[in-house]
């Protein structure tokens, strides 16, 4: 009869001991989700870059591919307000979208043409393509 009690009293501390982690608010909101489709001749490292704030790298997407990058808060900066821009390995220049609004869960198609001069912008009304 002692196994149960020990097993009881084990159950009880894990219970108490997941009762002292820390504290959420609430669920985390979804990412910004970028659909980067490069349909240049060069790879293209992706940045994001805040208004008044620093860049960070969202990731790299190889000639003629289409990947998926995910925008997290602090890369968006306060308000929502970034540019992408894409650097172009082997390439000169490096084309922007100006200034988006992207908040969390939003989803937009940049397109890298093939020339790689201009970034195109649309949205996807929340559907992923």
């Amino acid at each position: 009869m002692r196994r149960p009690t020990v097993f009881l009293a084990l159950a009880a501390g894990a219970v108490s001991a997941a009762g002292c982690g820390p504290r959420r608010a609430g669920p985390a909101e979804p990412p910004a989700v970028i659909i980067f489709r490069n349909q240049s001749l060069a790879e293209a490292a992706v940045y994001a870059v805040p208004r008044g704030g620093v860049q960070s790298r969202i990731g790299t997407v190889q000639s003629g591919r289409t990947d998926t990058l995910i925008l997290r808060g602090s890369a968006a900066g306060s308000g929502g307000a970034v540019a992408i821009v894409a650097r172009m390995l082997a390439a000169q220049g490096a084309p922007t979208t100006g200034p988006l609004t992207l908040l969390a869960g939003d989803t937009v198609v940049v397109t890298l043409p093939p020339d790689g001069r201009t970034l195109t912008v649309l949205p996807t009304g929340g559907a992923t393509p």
